[in-house]
């Protein structure tokens, strides 16, 4: 039990133990860099000294050698009857003389003939010296003796100056080569000093650059980094809203697919011409109410923005810099905060999100539908009960007659139904006008439609119902007003096709717009209902968005009741024909803040 505590609280303190920070990283390297490095100057300049050194201490001990055996007293010397006694005195007198450590004669026969250390006389010098024999001198490196590391330069010493005389002796200079006096003239003192002031250098500004590494990366670890990263890498880029970082400078410093989706952005790392840079606003060409909030990078909430076939809403806020983290969050760490906080001026960019509300309207649009239709099904399912139980009542008082008659007006009502779908048109508007002409009758509103189209256009389903659908909402809105008589509630449908021209139209008996609302109701956020939940102001913006994406146009004029025009030009025609005069040209998208007729 006591060991498996141990082992977890053990495993605890691991799992607790923080990995080093980047500044540590770096402080570390910094330090073992320069270690390693101090080393090396320290090997290479020794090595370089030392071999200096043993040259010239090589050059001067074969150069004292000779000076000495050329002295005319030391031919004497080992000429006498007794060369020890001659030379002896010499061996001190010398050394000092020429500042070596040692001078020691030997015979020809290798056997030491004086020596400052006369308990060395009578022994014999165990290397060979035949090539001092014979004329020539010699430089030995000896670690082994009394002396310690030294330089020992052996030279013959001759009878007389004449050519051919003959070697009578042999002198042996020696002088020790101290590693204090490589180390010193190495410089390698100089070299730890200056290496020492480095690293304390180093080291101060290891601790600088480390306080600002900890504050902008708020004591995160490159471990912590990469896992952050990768988390809110992958988060980003699988969201369903989209995501924009602008900088202050006005490029788009990071965005997600979504956002590349919805404003139709070239590849993350690309500009606007698919070469490889950064994005900058400038370069975009989007509209002008977005690009203007997009630069002006002033805080947005839920504005709507209509783009090519979207409505989109947009939040924007400016980045902040985030504060240290909670356990560094100490008074002085608070005051040191302080005292470089960012001012609030400071254009640090923005950060956006957006999504598509056409979407969500479609939805919306969509259950609203569903719910007229079922609440159409529960009244006719209501209707038809009572039916049956007025049939059942005439059979049993034998008004057989009567219980015919009601039946079949009830057939007859059903007859009146619209048939089923034909596939050789557009069978997303059939389907859209019969589901409206139920919401119709659910409503009180009398709904006629026609279709004319007799093949497909080559339009998507979702343009057709998205332009269809808000237009005929709209009208059944207006002639449901319970202020509206009875023979102004209707509404009127048609889609034909024209000179390669899709047209679809759509009229009702309301009273349609005053006068000052007519050239704001394609108005982004305009709207003379009410708001609901749903919002007011984007199905008639929404429409003339879309069909000015598909190079169409719409209309509304005030006739017998409020008409409202829309023209498609048809994919497979490759020159249509102009469908509205010069001189009456179709007013420009409106695009706004918030909040159909």
């Amino acid at each position: 039990m006591d060991e498996q505590r141990l082992r977890s609280g053990h495993d605890t303190s691991r799992a607790t133990r923080r990995p080093w920070s980047i500044a540590r990283r770096l402080a570390v390297a910094h330090l073992l860099g320069l270690l390693v490095l101090t080393v090396a100057l320290v090997a290479v300049s020794y090595h370089q000294t030392k071999r200096t050194v043993y040259g010239l201490e090589r050059d001067n001990v074969l150069s004292t050698a000779r000076l000495i055996a050329d002295e005319e007293r030391i031919r004497d010397g080992f000429m006498s009857a007794d060369p020890g006694t001659a030379l002896q005195p010499l061996t001190t007198e010398l050394a000092v003389q020429a500042q070596v450590d040692w001078v020691t004669f030997f015979g020809t026969d290798y056997v030491r003939v004086a020596h400052r250390d006369p308990a060395q006389n009578g022994t014999r010098y165990p290397e060979d010296l035949s090539a001092v024999l014979v004329g020539h001198g010699q430089v030995d490196t000896v670690a082994t003796g009394p002396a310690g590391l030294s330089l020992r330069a052996l030279v013959p010493v001759f009878s007389s100056d004449a050519p051919g005389a003959e070697v009578v002796g042999i002198v042996g200079v020696g002088h020790r080569v101290s590693e204090l006096d490589i180390v010193v003239t190495a410089q390698i003192p100089r070299i730890l000093l200056g290496m020492g002031l480095v690293a304390a250098l180093g080291l101060a500004g290891s601790i600088a650059l480390g306080r600002y590494i900890r504050r902008t990366t708020h004591g995160l670890g490159p471990e912590e980094l990469a896992h952050r990263f990768t988390v809110l890498d992958t988060a980003l880029h699988n969201v369903n809203e989209g995501m924009l970082l602008v900088s202050g400078t006005g490029e788009l410093s990071l965005y997600n697919d979504r956002a590349a989706e919805l404003l139709g952005l070239p590849p993350l790392g690309h500009r606007a011409d698919h070469t490889p840079g950064t994005v900058s606003l400038a370069d975009l060409e989007l509209p002008g109410p977005l690009a203007g909030l997009l630069e002006s990078g002033r805080d947005a909430r839920d504005e709507l923005f209509a783009v090519p076939g979207r409505i989109l809403v947009v939040n924007q806020h400016r980045t902040r810099p985030a504060g240290p983290p909670a356990r560094l969050r100490t008074p002085v760490a608070w005051r040191r905060g302080r005292r470089h906080h960012v001012p609030a001026s400071a254009d640090r960019g923005t950060v956006v999100t957006l999504y598509d509300r056409t979407e969500v309207q479609e939805m919306n649009r969509e259950l609203e539908s569903i719910r007229s239709l079922t609440d159409a099904l529960r009244a006719q399912t209501h209707e038809h009960g009572n039916r049956l139980h007025t049939v059942l009542s005439l059979v049993e008082l034998g008004r057989i007659d009567e219980a015919r008659d009601l039946l079949a007006s009830g057939m007859a009502a059903g007859a009146a139904q619209p048939g089923p779908l034909d596939p050789t048109g557009e069978p997303a508007v059939q389907a859209l006008l019969v589901a409206k002409a139920a919401q119709a009758r659910e409503r009180g509103v009398r709904m006629d439609y026609r279709i004319e189209v007799g093949s497909p256009t080559g339009f998507s389903a979702q343009d057709l119902v998205t332009i269809l659908g808000n237009l005929v909402d709209n009208a059944i809105d207006a002639a449901a007003d319970p202020g509206r008589q009875t023979e102004d509630r209707w509404v009127e449908a048609e889609a034909h096709t024209d000179a390669g021209w899709l047209v679809l139209q759509v009229a009702d008996g309301g009273p349609g717009p005053s006068a000052d609302d007519r050239g704001q109701v394609f108005d982004l956020g305009f709207s003379t209902k009410p708001g609901g939940t749903a919002g007011r102001g984007i199905g008639l913006a929404l429409v003339r968005q879309t069909a000015l994406s598909l190079g169409g146009n719409v209309e509304l004029a005030l006739d017998s009741g409020t008409v409202f025009t829309v023209e498609l030009p048809l994919p497979a025609d490759d020159v249509h024909p102009p469908r509205w005069p010069a001189d009456n040209p179709p007013p420009a998208l409106a695009e706004g803040d918030h909040h159909d007729r």
